[in-house]
This record gives structure tokens, C-alpha cells and sequence, in this order.
């Protein structure tokens, strides 16, 4: 699906907060304060296990699904700040073509 087909609405952050919309890499900060890339790469894998094997409900402890939780909510962060980040590169490109046009 084309950017241009989602309503603007969905295209706006849920999550993170104006201080973290203004300076998106906070949300780095803070994914990276949780886990290193190490942990990301083994709760990534755990999920994938218990996903895969259909395990979750007779397996996983009280602590494992909180865990899955707040990483899920981290993600979701991740997401919206790297999209923030994307967004902002995308305005500096077309400003810096318009400021080109206009030079010529």
C-alpha cells in the first residue's frame, strides 16, 4: 500500500511523546538501555520460538509474558521513532531539490 492511501492520522505517532517525537533518537537511547543487541537478538529468537512452536500459553511464565509485552511496546516505539527519522530525511531531501530548482 501507497503512503498516499493511509488517512493522515495513520501516518502520526501513538506512542512516544513530544519530547521523544522531537528528538526521536531518545527512543534509541532507551532500546538500547533495555537490551543490548545481543538480548535483542535472543528475545527476538524466544519470540520466534514460541511463536513458531505454538508454546506460549503452556510455557511461558508470568515474567516471560510480561517481558514479551514491554518488548513488544518497545518495538512498536522503535518503529515510530526510525519513522520519524525517515520522514525527517525524506523533508530535508525534497527542501534541499527545491533549494537546487531554485538556484537553476
Amino acid at each position: 500500500m501507497k503512503q498516499s492511501e493511509y488517512p493522515e492520522w495513520e501516518m502520526q505517532s501513538r506512542l512516544l511523546n513530544k519530547e521523544e517525537v522531537a528528538n526521536p533518537n531518545i527512543v534509541l537511547d532507551e532500546v538500547f538501555d533495555y537490551a543490548h543487541l545481543p538480548e535483542w537478538r535472543s528475545l527476538l529468537w524466544e519470540w520466534l520460538k514460541i511463536t513458531v512452536s505454538g508454546s506460549y500459553n503452556t510455557e511461558s511464565a508470568e515474567y516471560d509474558r510480561y517481558s514479551i509485552l514491554y518488548t513488544y511496546e518497545k518495538l512498536q516505539k522503535l518503529i515510530e521513532a526510525a519513522h520519524l527519522i525517515y520522514a525527517q530525511k525524506e523533508t530535508s531531501k525534497d527542501l534541499e531539490k527545491e533549494k537546487e530548482q531554485h538556484l537553476f
